[in-house]
């Protein structure tokens, strides 16, 4: 039976647009389904429960750039300053500190991280890609001076007394579930609120979509454009801890490879919205699209290379669909 619209005209599922407008959703599906039949042990339950605890890190970060990139903005040094917070607060772990104090440490590192891009990129008018460049080689710079370079900063083999709290972060649970996933949980829901729920959210919604007409509309658009780049550090940071707590040490530039898989799981994202717009839930899901990516290729033994392949291929894809659907409307 045929539903009616209110003009009282029947009217019918349209295949093609239910298509266009859940392409990704569906593709993505489809490639999972396909690598679960190539490989068996794709779908076992220990399987997805290790794919979502090593995709927090990925989650986290993804949507520490999500926040910059949704007020048309980039930085380049979340993956930096993720990798320096976690050997900030490996090399105080090992230094006999507390594991709240490396922690907070770590995380106020992250802080004035953010605020110096704040203020470089927003109040002094450097160019975001410029300024987040120049900033992700001064940390870098930091990192291996801090650690005489590059030396990783190993803390598995301490007494478990010394770093069985700050472990549990990374490698306890409650209950079945992962301490891992219930952190990733928090932050999401936390920066969904943010981003779609708050008066913040709605600036950065109206500074993504015109930024004369926000500026027309009393939009502080320094502030809103200064505070992504203040919570993505941030958010880097914690990823950071959240990592160095899981792998049990800290080796300099250990996360710079996760820049690229960054920028797959954010465009990724756009697809899932109906806007094409860049929003938490569809980071969410990207990056763990790109988890399960990975972790096929794991499985299969394939290298990296092939899995820079598909990451191009994503992007290319994304941008490319992106286009298509608002040329569509």
């Amino acid at each position: 039976m045929n539903k009616l619209s209110v003009s009282g005209a029947p009217t019918r599922m349209n295949i093609r647009d239910f298509i266009s407008n859940y392409s990704a959703p569906i593709g993505m599906l489809a490639v999972l389904i396909i690598f679960g039949l190539i490989d068996h042990r794709f779908f076992r339950m220990d399987n997805i429960v290790g794919v979502l605890n090593s995709s927090t890190l990925l989650i986290v970060l993804s949507i520490a750039l999500m926040m910059v990139m949704s007020v048309r903005g980039i930085d380049l040094s979340v993956a930096q300053v993720a990798d320096a917070a976690g050997v900030i607060a490996a090399m105080m772990i090992l230094g006999g500190k507390p594991f709240w104090l490396a922690i907070s440490v770590a995380i106020l590192f992250g802080l004035i991280i953010g605020s110096i891009n704040c203020i470089l990129i927003s109040y002094l008018g450097v160019p975001a890609i410029i300024g987040s460049l120049g900033v992700m080689f001064i940390v870098r710079s930091f990192e291996l001076t801090l650690t005489n370079g590059s030396q990783p900063q190993i803390l598995f083999t301490l007494p478990h007394n010394r770093v069985s709290s700050f472990f549990f972060i990374g490698q306890g649970s409650i209950g079945p579930v992962p301490m891992l996933i219930i952190i990733c949980l928090i932050i999401t829901v936390i920066m969904y609120f943010i981003k779609e729920r708050s008066v913040v959210g709605r600036h950065m919604e109206a500074l993504q979509g015109n930024v004369r007409a926000s500026f027309l509309s009393s939009v502080n658009i320094r502030k809103v454009f200064g505070s992504t780049f203040i919570m993505c550090s941030v958010l880097a940071a914690i990823a950071g801890v959240m990592l160095v707590s899981r792998s049990g040490n800290a080796v300099p530039r250990g996360v710079e490879s996760y820049l690229t898989d960054c920028f797959v799981a954010v465009y990724m994202g756009t697809l899932v919205s109906k806007g094409n717009k860049f929003n938490v839930v569809g980071t969410v899901i990207g990056a763990i699209f790109v988890g399960f990516l990975s972790n096929f290729f794991t499985l299969m033994s394939m290298g990296a290379a092939y899995k820079s392949l598909f990451n191009g291929l994503i992007i290319i894809a994304a941008v490319a669909l992106g286009f298509l659907k608002r040329r569509k409307k």
